[in-house]
């Protein structure tokens, strides 16, 4: 089953809270669901629901707790992931009672899951929204790929957000053939635009991901944000120099302004590629230092495609 076949369902969808790469992935795949005559109830955090209801107000909303992650900013993710792992598979335990309630309360036909492990139900089919199927993780990390292959087993399906040749994540998302697994391709919330032939700012700086990465990445383009055509787009916790332009709050006016850049700085984060595969629009991307998917992904496009510089 892919995403065009999901017509006329009640369907209960949830994205991860590491960053808001997943609330951007989801924008594009919820727009297509309600195009397709589907009711949509939009389990999420109160950060992630602001952003929500500027492209859908009149969704259906329920409160969502997010995954107890904590980061440093030192570039260990491993580690600081194992210190939360406790309370991470209490939050798992409880995330799949809540799911459960909520397809009864709300009649839901089809749960999909954006890479929230413990979003399942077992009364209706469950999907898991993934370009990970194989994580990037080291020979003695090898336990950790079997807990992640483990938990998607509990899913009927998978949705994998790339090509069929895997050309956007690479080894990342390439599945063995056993699996009840397709690819929908990639997502995009800019897939509701026309992309503008005359750009008008000459470099958009996005700052993503963890805020305290965001912050660093920041700091090391200080000196790129010289012109008065250059805009950054960052989250309030984000301390910004003073004099440089910062764009509004309101994700739909800085889609604006990333339609209408020239060139675009930004974390090496697959929602990004994503959007880059749609608008062509010519990028110099950053991996985080120690998120071995951004780094793989840096790898894997750098040099290689002519918007990827």
């Amino acid at each position: 089953m892919s995403p065009s076949e999901v017509k006329n369902q009640r369907i209960l969808i949830s994205p991860l809270n590491w960053g808001f790469g997943h609330v951007s992935r989801c924008i594009g795949l919820i727009h297509q669901l309600n195009e397709q005559d589907n009711f949509v109830v939009l389990a999420c955090d109160k950060d992630q629901r602001v952003i929500f209801l500027e492209y859908f107000p009149d969704l259906e909303y329920v409160n969502h707790e997010g995954y107890p992650f904590d980061f440093k900013g030192k570039g260990k993710f491993g580690n600081e992931l194992v210190s939360v792992i406790l309370p991470l598979r209490e939050r798992l335990k409880k995330e799949r009672i809540e799911t459960e309630k909520l397809v009864e309360k709300f009649n839901i036909d089809l749960v999909i899951a954006d890479h929230r492990y413990g979003f399942v139900s077992t009364q209706v089919p469950s999907i898991f929204i993934t370009h990970q199927y194989e994580l990037p993780v080291k020979w003695y990390e090898i336990a950790v790929r079997k807990v992640h292959g483990q938990l998607m087993k509990q899913f009927n399906e998978i949705w994998i957000m790339d090509y069929e040749d895997s050309r956007l994540a690479g080894d990342l998302s390439v599945a063995s053939s056993d699996i009840r697994r397709t690819y929908i391709g990639p997502y995009s919330r800019f897939s509701q635009y026309e992309v503008p032939k005359e750009k008008t700012i000459e470099k958009v700086i996005i700052i993503s991901g963890p805020t305290i990465y965001g912050q660093q990445l920041l700091d090391e383009q200080l000196n790129n944000l010289v012109s008065k055509s250059v805009a950054v787009i960052a989250s309030p916790e984000i301390k910004i120099r003073d004099g440089i332009k910062t764009l509004s709050k309101s994700w739909k006016e800085q889609d604006v302004a990333i339609l209408s850049a020239s060139h675009i700085i930004s974390r090496s984060g697959y929602s990004t590629i994503m959007d880059l595969e749609l608008l062509k629009t010519p990028a110099t991307l950053f991996p985080t230092k120690g998120q071995r998917e951004q780094e793989y992904l840096y790898d894997l496009h750098f040099g290689i495609k002519d918007y990827l510089e």
